[in-house]
């Protein structure tokens, strides 16, 4: 399973050419992707005030939230993919940490409006998932909302062993949605819905948890589905776009 130090190792070493924009390639961008997988799931939730978005690699989809925060904090472990950021998006309004794969102690309480990681911490296993679910109790605002994209294939332990290895996708093997349910409770949080999806392949070892930090007074509801059909679902947006593109 992909340790912190396998992670760091590895994406220290990656080779980011394209800056993290070849993961948009299974929706045929990564402007498509933001546009029809990801954007119709938090836009009840933007434009927002300080945005927190973790392990944002080199800043691919940090480029499509950017103009939708007043301002933004960037945590990765990695510090060469700080460094890109910070050289690529500037000073303004924009914060930078280096972190330790685990720790949001550089955040003050009460401060975030808006959490968000697409297509990084998939490869992070429970221990992490846990520790910032925990943080971020702490760290958003009563009334904020944070959308995390996380393994899922924890659920399958006992049977991926049997499985392709191109099905795991270097996920984090020991991770569940249900878990993540279960340490949003623990830090005062609700996850007030959760998507459980494939990911190349049938396998439904992916998750979109979108939880929130409930007001004094609110109790919302906890909602899980799973989505066999998430990737025709998107493909049929995409092609009704193009149906409707404006002519050259």
């Amino acid at each position: 399973m992909p340790t912190v130090a396998e992670n760091l190792t590895y994406w220290q070493r990656y080779d980011w050419k394209d800056r993290g924009r070849e993961w948009g390639r299974g929706y045929g961008s990564i402007e498509q992707g933001w546009h029809h997988a990801i954007l119709p799931r938090i836009s009840a939730f933007l434009p927002t005030g300080h945005a927190l978005e973790l392990a944002p690699g080199y800043g691919a989809w940090t480029d499509l939230l950017r103009p939708l925060c007043k301002n933004m904090t960037l945590v990765d472990l990695t510090p060469n993919c700080i460094e890109h950021c910070r050289q690529h998006f500037g000073k303004r309004a924009m914060t930078y940490h280096t972190n330790d794969g685990r720790s949001l102690a550089m955040l003050d309480d009460n401060s975030i409006d808006f959490v968000f990681s697409v297509h990084s911490l998939v490869h992070a296993d429970h221990d992490v998932m846990r520790a910032y679910i925990l943080q971020l109790g702490k760290k958003m605002k009563p009334g904020a909302f944070g959308f995390l994209h996380h393994s899922n294939l924890g659920e399958f332990a006992g049977q991926f062993e049997t499985w392709d290895p191109k099905d795991l996708h270097w996920r984090g093997r020991d991770m569940t949605a249900e878990k993540l349910r279960e340490d949003c409770r623990e830090a005062g949080l609700v996850c007030v819905m959760q998507e459980i999806i494939p990911w190349g392949s049938d396998k439904m070892i992916d998750a979109y948890s979108l939880f929130t930090k409930p007001r004094p007074g609110q109790q919302p509801p906890e909602r899980v589905e799973r989505n066999p059909a998430y990737w025709d679902q998107i493909w049929q947006r995409i092609e009704l776009a193009k149906r409707y593109a404006k002519p050259e």
